[in-house]
């Protein structure tokens, strides 16, 4: 015997819904890749990479000089027209620590864990209009060129118009300020931002640690999810979140694994991407946090 046509839509119907939610659970996809090969002479083009989150776009742009990352700067506030508007401008900024290269190519060069705090910033990555970053390395086979060289990036960081959101930012803008030379006027912790609009139990909590009690976050995966309408991210493999950002040159020649490259280019990206839309999210809900 069949089963009436409305009872087998309805079943179908409900399978379908399953489906998709199970679908949703799946970590979005995230993928990286050149737009264009490599040049011959690799100090000649800042290489352009093609970073996939899910469904959406990103550009992103890999710079060692002052004055490309400037340049880089100059060319996208212009092409996105950011000031057009009379809000806030949001720009995302993640920093990542490393340690810094030998003095000479027959030393082994300092040691110890890369991404201990004591550490410096070695590279950062800035998210402007959500699907443009600039992946920034130092580089200290030029050391810092002319500090005018960098004026754009100082001029978008201290606009007081730009809010400038991010991870532990009161930590980062004085790490900025005393490593990089550069000053934010605005910067907002993401967190705080979201808890303006979930409340501050949501992204915090208290967790007896070690015979104390420390405060935990939701993290950048957590914070994804709960903002992001469920967005699954995967956690970055251990091999990330423990890397050496100040290896020499990411994506020179003298990087014989562009691969492992790569891969820090494309979760810095994520990072930096999904922290812009977090923010520009709960903005538009809520607003900003008072200063």
């Amino acid at each position: 015997m069949q089963p009436k046509k409305g009872k087998r839509d309805n079943k179908d119907s409900r399978e379908s819904a399953m489906a998709e939610k199970e679908k949703s659970k799946a970590p979005v996809q995230l993928t990286i890749e050149r737009d264009q090969p490599p040049p011959a002479n690799h100090y000649e083009v800042d290489p352009v990479m093609i970073v996939h989150i899910g469904s959406h776009f990103v550009e992103t742009t890999f710079a060692f000089k002052d004055s490309a990352a400037a340049s880089w700067v100059r060319s996208t506030v212009s092409d996105l027209r950011l000031f057009r508007g009379g809000g806030p401008v949001v720009v995302s900024l993640c920093a990542f620590r490393g340690l810094p290269r030998a003095y000479s190519w027959d030393l082994k060069g300092p040691q110890g864990h890369p991404t201990h705090p004591s550490n410096l910033y070695r590279a950062i990555a800035i998210c402007i209009g959500g699907s443009r970053v600039l992946f920034y390395q130092l580089n200290d086979d030029y050391g810092r060129e002319d500090p005018g060289n960098i004026n754009p990036l100082r001029d978008l960081l201290e606009n007081r118009k730009v809010v400038v959101v991010g991870w532990e930012m009161e930590e980062m803008v004085k790490k900025l300020d005393r490593e990089w030379g550069l000053k934010v006027a605005r910067p907002v912790d993401v967190r705080k931002i979201a808890a303006g609009t979930y409340g501050k139990d949501k992204i915090w909590w208290p967790k007896p640690e070690k015979g104390k009690v420390v405060m935990k976050d939701l993290g950048l995966e957590g914070l994804a999810e709960l903002a992001l309408d469920g967005m699954q991210l995967e956690k970055k493999p251990a091999r990330v979140r423990e890397a050496n950002w100040g290896q020499h040159g990411i994506l020179s020649p003298y990087n014989h694994n562009e691969e492992e490259g790569l891969e820090l280019i494309k979760y810095a990206t994520r990072d930096a991407v999904i922290t812009h839309q977090i923010a520009t999210k709960c903005i538009k809900k809520s607003g900003l946090p008072q200063e």
